[in-house]
């Protein structure tokens, strides 16, 4: 299922400063809509199609430029490879403009993204993917950048991203926002939430 929103992408969320998606500082962009509906998964919020911020992609690729402290930018959501277009308009843009690696988070397996008609221009302008419907059955919280062991790395030829793969670390961040609303970003253990609710 592709959705079309023009040249606008919908987005959930964004966090420009992140350092648990990837390799360094990176700007994060959820992205809504989603129709994989995987088992058990984290942002179920994010599957819905509905219009939720409609930023137009030259906005994103602006505010994202803006920051010129950061090591790249990661896509994931909800599901970029149904805002194909733009997604891919984004990598491209990006690779163009700045130093930056890219970072894609979908829920293609690596099978099926070679079968897709745009993988040639993924491939060029992806440095890293992370690939695999998240299954709650596999859950590993001992993972970096992924939450269930079924999920692959896949490090893309010639990618500003080092082919070694990162020693394997659960990673979390806690994020308190000007109006006190606390957001917890990565995939926290079962005990995680009880320690944040002892520490406060």
């Amino acid at each position: 299922m592709r959705q079309d929103y023009g040249e606008y992408f919908n987005v959930a969320h964004i966090e420009p400063e992140s350092h648990i998606y990837g390799p360094g500082k990176r700007y994060v962009i959820w992205l809504q809509g989603c129709s994989l509906a995987c088992e058990g998964c984290w942002n179920q919020q994010m599957w819905s199609f509905e219009p939720e911020q409609l930023i137009h992609r030259e906005q994103l690729l602006d505010d994202i430029l803006q920051y010129r402290d950061i090591d790249g930018i990661t896509l994931l959501g909800g599901e970029p490879l149904q805002q194909a277009p733009n997604t891919r308009w984004l990598l491209s843009s990006i690779r163009r403009s700045s130093g930056c690696s890219t970072v894609l988070y979908t829920g293609f397996t690596y099978s099926e993204l070679v079968k897709r008609k745009d993988w040639a221009l993924l491939r060029e302008h992806c440095d890293l993917m992370i690939t695999g419907r998240y299954s709650s059955s596999l859950r590993n919280t001992n993972l970096r950048w992924r939450g269930s062991s079924n999920q692959e790395l896949i490090y893309l030829a010639g990618g500003r991203i080092p082919l070694e793969p990162p020693e394997d670390a659960n990673e979390v961040e806690v994020i308190i926002d000007e109006n006190a609303a606390i957001r917890v970003l990565g995939y926290p253990d079962s005990g995680f939430f009880g320690t944040l609710i002892d520490s406060e």
